[in-house]
């Protein structure tokens, strides 16, 4: 059996693999960015070559392949992603664009005139409902159903293909935000649809608002990147274990990578 790391870059694909008696080799090719699965695939196709066999029995002999890929930080950096809308507690909107006040040292702390990075979903896609969880977790106010209707059918009208759902105090109980992304995506056929309690269950909306909004921004293009490659290399032969890098530099298997693809950025760095 073999272990394959594979790691997408902008430029080129590096493949190491080892192998049972502890070698290790490695192999490079040309990453393809219009479709970087073929990019992996052709680092393997040269790897099975340098093992005399055929791409799929190559692939049937590999336990793991552990995948680094810079494609949702490429999105990001490129401003490539989704174009993503936001349902969040009424009122509570702004909390993206209010951020903390913070202005980078670099430039000038103090200089006003200095305008703010802009949202990834702008006002107009940013989305209110009644609802309320307190800190405590206790149900206040439940959401309110026909809002979050009213809002999908906003947002199916301005063409949104991605959707962040983001309720206050939702780290303490996130009834509300599950039965929102239900509905949500219940109304919105084809549209991704993720919210703050999966991606990053933490106090301080900010912080998780915004964590959630960029997962939302890459996670169209991270699902259908991951869904191509399973396919592909099912098709190829492949039968063991796919594993990506997070940048924590740990990994994870392919679902809750998709429904947290905020976690995928600087994966190939990490890796």
């Amino acid at each position: 059996m073999k272990r394959l790391a594979i790691d997408v870059g902008g430029t080129f694909t590096d493949c190491l693999i080892l192998s049972d008696d502890g070698e290790i080799r490695e192999f490079k090719s040309a990453t393809v960015p219009a479709d970087p699965s073929m990019g992996l695939l052709n680092a393997a196709s040269k790897a099975a070559r340098a093992y005399g066999q055929t791409l799929d029995r190559f692939l049937g002999d590999v336990e793991v392949l552990i995948h680094g890929t810079t494609l949702a930080t490429n999105a990001l950096i490129n401003e490539t992603g989704a174009k993503t809308g936001m349902v969040t507690t009424r009122n509570f909107r702004d909390f993206i664009e209010i951020r903390r006040g913070f202005r980078d040292p670099r430039v000038s702390m103090y200089n006003v005139f200095i305008p703010p990075y802009e949202p990834l979903v702008p006002r107009s896609l940013r989305l209110g409902v009644d609802e309320r969880t307190l800190y405590t977790g206790e149900v206040l106010v439940p959401v309110a159903e026909e809002n979050v209707y009213q809002a999908a059918r906003q947002l199916r009208d301005k063409g949104v293909d991605s959707v962040a759902v983001c309720f206050l105090h939702s780290y303490a109980n996130p009834d509300n935000e599950k039965r929102a992304s239900e509905l949500l995506k219940a109304s919105l056929q084809n549209v991704y649809v993720t919210a703050s309690h999966e991606v990053l269950p933490v106090w301080r909306e900010y912080e998780r608002f915004s964590t959630t909004v960029v997962s939302a921004y890459v996670g169209p293009i991270v699902e259908r990147y991951l869904r191509t490659l399973e396919r592909r290399l099912g098709e190829a032969g492949f039968r063991g274990m796919l594993l990506l890098m997070l940048s924590s530099g740990l990994v994870e298997t392919v679902e809750p990578c998709i429904s947290r693809a905020v976690y995928l950025i600087s994966s190939g760095p990490a890796a």
